[in-house]
């Protein structure tokens, strides 16, 4: 059996294509890269479906948004070379601050 931690993982890596095909749709102008989004969203939904089975919901979905978000703003500054302002880094820091708050529990 493939361990929850390992889809979840799974699923925050779907959730990050995710969010780089939609970027690169342009909005839906690009359909091809829309529709790869689309896909890769739902599949990980699907993902953490699994996971909520062994891991409660409220913790897999922290950990799933949190390192989604945290894992968008490196890539929109890897590949998009968005910055991000002082509010933006204390943000960012506040949800992994969150996240680590969560696992210690």
């Amino acid at each position: 059996m493939i361990a929850p931690v390992s889809l979840l993982v799974g699923s925050v890596f779907l959730d990050l294509l995710a969010c780089y095909c939609v970027k690169r749709s342009k909005g839906f102008k690009k359909f091809a890269w829309g529709f790869a989004g689309l896909l890769s969203i739902v599949a990980a939904f699907v993902l953490l479906s699994f996971v909520i089975r062994d891991i409660p919901l409220g913790i897999a979905y922290s950990v799933w948004g949190g390192l989604g978000v945290l894992g968008t703003v490196i890539i929109d500054r890897m590949l998009f070379n968005s910055r991000l302002g002082t509010q933006g880094i204390i943000g960012v820091l506040f949800i992994v601050v969150g996240i680590v708050a969560m696992q210690l529990n």
